[in-house]
């Protein structure tokens, strides 16, 4: 099985059948060992709380939802003991990137694995990385 980083932007496609994601992404999820960093847990919460309370998901879809997330295995990489703040910065200002998606580029990076992303800054960061890529016409 391979392993691979997910972001955010490839879980709530899966999620909320974005595009019709769902059929694509599912057989990537269940093939892969899937790897986050830390905060990924962060933004899909607080993503399906915005649409909650945004009332674009009722709340018994919203904790349905909840409960797709936590029964998906994934290791959960916490942020290394020594990355400074400029450290994340240094991270993220060669690709522009916000310093959240630099967290998952750099956990790409160092644990020499492709990332699944839909996100376009964050494809084009991993492909000037040298990053693999999955899914959404990666090379």
């Amino acid at each position: 099985m391979a392993r691979i980083v997910i972001d955010a932007s490839a879980t709530l496609a899966w999620l909320f059948d974005e595009d019709n994601a769902k059929a694509r992404v599912r057989p990537i999820l269940d093939s892969s060992e899937l790897v986050a960093p830390w905060l990924w847990r962060l933004e899909v919460v607080n993503a399906i709380l915005i649409r909650e309370r945004r009332k674009l998901l009722a709340e018994t879809l919203a904790s349905r939802l909840l409960q797709a997330l936590d029964e998906l295995k994934i290791d959960l990489v916490g942020e290394p003991a020594d990355r400074t703040v400029v450290g994340l910065a240094q991270s993220a200002r060669p690709y522009q990137l916000s310093a959240y998606d630099a967290v998952y580029v750099d956990l790409a990076i160092r644990l020499r694995l492709p990332l699944f992303t839909r996100d376009k800054n964050m494809r084009a960061a991993a492909k000037r990385a040298g990053v693999g890529l999955i899914g959404w016409g990666a090379s």
